[in-house]
């Protein structure tokens, strides 16, 4: 991937000089001094001639340098001529330069064959001509430097196609950056900005160039910009994405406008950075809808705390009043006003139930949920609270298995709340008949409590939302304002424990309900 650099003008597409070739460097090698200075007298002004005593110090020189040409003594102790030829042409590095044999022994016909059956191109006896071996010698050169020439204009013209792509694709990514209707810039591998796009110069009145000191300009809000401006140097430090919210001015309005910026960096092939892309995207509709919609809640729940306290005196008036007719009248009035004066009484104490329930949304989102912490035995408790259920509910069937004892740390008051809307709820999404099991049993420390009907299920869409605010899982259908569970969840997580739910959402197969919390909570 190219960087995008965004350059304008200037002479970044031209040609680079090319420079001078070096000059061929000459391999020879001969155990006698005496011939290598030869050697090198009479090659001398065709190329730098490097000397080797030894067919292993010719290979060491190998490993570092490239030569045009290797002139190679056949009769050498340790490694001779022909074996160190061999061990040259094995090398994929040096198995193309060409090798000419010097030797002192008769034309030989096996020893020529031989040297040309371990690559040589040419086979010299000594002595020699000089004139001869120049001759055969600068055909060898001017073809490698020939060969590097090639080599080099072809580097030169990749690099200029390279160039030419890389002003195209800058090119390209300005007009798309000029087109999008948010803040773009690009910036260099060190971090520095170099271009701000259409949308940028519109918004600040600056220059697109006027970037390079952005995230400390006045152009960032006053609070932002040492916040901003250290989060920019840690991604660039670390080559992670950044994303942060800051003010930027509007040069029109003068008016701060919230922006959500975000960077990434571009890579080579080999993965080094080369750039970086940053966006600044407009939130400010967005961050003040945030805000007014937070303003909103808080005043819906301060509505709702105090509706609820408004309503809690005359909710104990009127219950006063239907206890007080029960006990006077009760037994003088006919079935008809006593069913009407228990359904009276029935429906207060829902609205207190309600009322209750609000109070104590209201008091879990202020933190003011408070816990009566004490040691108890929760079976009796959730025996009792079976029983009354069981009595309020005649036609389903309720089946409680505990242990003998069940000791315990906590507010068995809110957790009786927790097990009776866990229980209410499977009640009341059961058909007639149907059993609900309540289960408790403790576990490595923990109590675990299970409810378990066999209703209507709830809908895998809807497990998430269960334990919300006003979360149904069949709407309003069977009743209630959707906040038991909600409740439940506050009280549960307060004693440091978690509560779940899982159903497959299939009728007749019901749901689930699971709660674990510590002993001593």
């Amino acid at each position: 991937m190219t960087a995008m650099t965004w350059s304008e003008g200037g002479n970044s597409g031209s040609l680079p000089v090319q420079p001078e070739l070096p000059r061929a460097r000459i391999l020879v090698v001969d155990d006698h001094a005496p011939n290598l200075l030869t050697l090198e007298a009479t090659l001398g002004d065709l190329g730098e001639v490097v000397k080797a005593h030894s067919g292993e110090e010719a290979l060491l020189h190998l490993l570092r340098e490239d030569f045009a040409l290797i002139l190679l003594d056949v009769q050498m102790p340790g490694l001779d001529g022909f074996e160190t030829a061999r061990l040259i042409k094995e090398r994929e590095r040096s198995r193309f330069i060409p090798i000419i044999f010097l030797t002192a022994r008769s034309r030989d016909a096996s020893h020529v064959f031989r040297g040309y059956a371990q690559g040589a191109v040419d086979y010299v006896l000594k002595p020699f001509a000089p004139e001869i071996l120049r001759s055969k010698v600068s055909v060898f050169v001017e073809l490698f430097l020939k060969e590097e020439q090639l080599k080099r204009q072809e580097a030169l013209l990749r690099q200029r196609e390279r160039q030419a792509m890389e002003r195209e694709s800058a090119y390209r990514y300005r007009l798309l950056g000029d087109a999008m209707p948010l803040c773009v810039f690009a910036a260099s591998p060190d971090g520095r900005l170099r271009y701000g796009n259409r949308t940028w110069t519109e918004l600040s009145g600056l220059a697109s160039e006027a970037v390079e000191d952005l995230w400390r300009s006045e152009v960032v809000h006053p609070e932002d910009r040492e916040g901003v401006h250290a989060a920019w140097c840690l991604s660039v430090g670390t080559g992670q994405p950044f994303e942060v919210q800051f003010r930027l001015r509007c040069q029109r309005t003068q008016a701060f406008r919230w922006h959500l910026g975000r960077a990434v960096p571009e890579r080579n092939e080999r993965g080094r950075i080369t750039g970086w892309i940053i966006t600044a995207t407009d939130i400010d509709n967005q961050k003040r809808a945030e805000e007014e919609l937070a303003r909103a809640s808080v005043a819906k729940d301060a509505f709702l705390a105090a509706a609820s306290h408004e309503l809690r005196t005359p909710l104990a008036a009127a219950k006063m009043q239907v206890q007080l007719a029960q006990r006077k009248f009760g037994a003088e009035l006919a079935d008809g006003p006593r069913r009407a004066l228990e359904g009276l009484d029935r429906q207060v104490d829902r609205m207190t139930k309600l009322v209750s329930d609000l109070l104590d949304v209201s008091r879990l989102l202020t933190g003011r949920l408070s816990l009566e912490v004490e040691e108890f035995d929760l079976v009796p408790l959730l025996r009792t609270t079976c029983e009354r259920l069981q009595a309020l509910s005649s036609e389903h069937r309720l089946r409680l298995e505990t242990p003998e004892t069940l000791p315990m740390r906590g507010d068995p008051g809110r957790i009786e709340q927790v097990v009776t809307n866990l229980v209410a709820n499977a009640i009341r999404y059961s058909p007639q008949g149907g059993a609900v099991e309540l289960r408790a049993w403790s576990e490595e420390g923990n109590v675990v409590l299970q409810v378990r009907d066999q209703g209507i299920g709830i809908p895998a869409e809807k497990l998430p939302v269960i334990f919300e605010r006003f979360g149904q899982a069949h709407g309003a259908r069977y009743g209630g304002l959707g906040l038991g569970l909600t409740i439940s969840q506050g009280i549960i997580e307060q004693h440091g424990g978690r509560i779940w739910a899982e159903s497959r959402g299939v009728e007749g197969e019901g749901s689930t309900f699971h709660v674990c919390m510590p002993l001593q909570s």
